[in-house]
């Protein structure tokens, strides 16, 4: 498809999915984070190496500011741990949906309010679900934020807007004018909580708002996440 990008934030994962069914069929920007790069390139046309901070979340603001006066029409992003099935799934559904629609996809689920729903949320730990990624990094104190819990971040950041949409594992796509709407310095404020600690709690408040930091998505399709 002409003018679409898939991004992958890469740490220690084989990347060995990419030669699979649909995934074959497509070209990667592989951001690597990792201390080396023993990863599968066959369908690699670009490597960028970043310091290995913020998770995939920083990856994805980075991009958007490095590239924000050049970006695709669809950008996909995708964490390098696709191997995950539960993870894998979403990603080809996100792609099967682009390829027949040409609309960017954001697969997620509904809530009334996510500011009410996490509102409580925060995390003091947390571990990497990739055996790879463990294997190289088990870490498991956050950088916690200086904003917490959830509602208390979002409140500062999104005041009280109501966002009814979210995803997890931070697996999506994004049209670029729901990107280019908002300025440059919105996702510059962003990824400034998330560019210190390889393991940020702000990494997992930003993986339940993306559809906030694009809000209002008017030219990505949002769908309801089907049990797959």
């Amino acid at each position: 498809m002409n003018n679409l990008e898939i991004i992958i934030s890469r740490f220690n994962e084989d990347l060995n999915w990419t030669t699979e069914e649909i995934f074959n069929q497509y070209e990667y920007t592989v951001y690597n984070k990792g201390d080396n790069d023993n990863f599968n390139k066959s369908n690699v046309k670009k490597i960028i190496n970043i310091p290995n901070v913020g998770r995939c979340d920083h990856t994805y603001l980075y991009h958007i500011i490095t590239n924000y006066t050049n970006l695709s029409n669809i950008t996909v992003f995708f964490p390098g741990s696709l191997d995950l099935t539960y993870k894998k799934n979403v990603a080809i559904e996100i792609l099967n949906r682009i390829k027949h629609t040409g609309q960017a996809i954001f697969i997620g689920e509904y809530s009334e309010n996510i500011k009410n729903k996490f509102n409580d949320f925060k995390l003091d730990n947390w571990s990497s679900t990739n055996t790879q990624n463990f294997a190289k990094n088990n870490e498991s104190s956050l950088e916690l934020s200086k904003i917490r819990p959830f509602g208390n971040w979002f409140r500062y950041y999104f005041g009280n807007e109501i966002i009814k949409q979210f995803c997890y594992w931070s697996i999506f796509s994004i049209d670029k004018r729901d990107i280019l709407q908002h300025p440059i310095m919105r996702y510059i404020i962003l990824i400034n909580q998330v560019n210190k600690s390889s393991n940020p709690e702000v990494g997992h408040f930003l993986e339940r708002s993306w559809c906030a930091v694009f809000n209002p998505m008017k030219y990505t399709k949002f769908i309801l996440r089907p049990y797959i």
